[in-house]
């Protein structure tokens, strides 16, 4: 527990490795992953309140009704996005929080949170990012292609962030501690304003972004 708690916001392009760097940062501090609700279907191996809580679209918009959300947008045709529950109750106990985000998440949050870290996680290129994007093989032919058609729009953003770190091939362990280094740095850091929420987000409607 922190007196001076931190919300990271974590993002790059599908298949850099996202999930592995937060599952092993976790393992080894204790950082709380804010796990985002979606109206899609579980993909093999997905798990119901540990990679996503998983509601049908009718749910994700009563609960959108009921503004129990701190931003939300439609994703590939679903719905997703991530509850006020995932960061207030855990900033509130002290914790750090983390949040798995993609280019288009990230620039909302930069306009919901306060004295958050942004840091893009990349891959050593841009060849070993395709390749680990299909080597993962969990997108269908389309899915895949819009992942792919979209990494240019990522890695524009790259610069637009607080910290670049490079999860090269075969060491996780040291992505890990540069981003742990990174935490206790900025914790360190008396000009960052108290990590919090800036202001409500202004959601679209349903159905807006369809």
């Amino acid at each position: 527990m922190s007196a001076n708690p931190l919300v990271v916001v974590l993002h790059g392009p599908s298949g850099v490795g996202k999930d592995s760097v937060i599952d092993e940062l976790r393992r080894k501090t204790g950082i709380f992953r804010a796990t985002s609700t979606t109206s899609r279907l579980p993909r093999k191996n997905e798990t119901d309140g540990v990679d996503y809580h998983f509601v049908t679209s009718e749910e994700f918009e009563r609960r959108i009704a009921m503004g129990e959300f701190l931003e939300h947008a439609r994703v590939y045709g679903d719905w997703k996005g991530l509850e006020k529950r995932e960061v207030l109750v855990p900033l509130a106990e002290g914790r750090d929080v983390i949040i798995r985000t993609d280019v288009q998440g990230a620039r909302r949050w930069r306009e919901v949170l306060e004295g958050a870290v942004f840091i893009f996680l990349m891959a050593e290129d841009r060849e070993a990012l395709r390749a680990r994007l299909i080597g993962r093989g969990s997108e269908d032919g389309v899915s895949l292609a819009a992942r792919i058609g979209e990494l240019e729009d990522e890695l524009d953003d790259m610069e637009n962030n607080d910290y670049i770190v490079i999860n090269h091939h075969g060491l996780l362990d040291d992505t890990v501690a540069e981003i742990d280094a990174i935490i206790e740095r900025e914790r360190q850091n008396p000009h960052r304003p108290r990590a919090g929420v800036r202001a409500p987000a202004a959601p679209p409607a349903p159905g807006e972004n369809d």
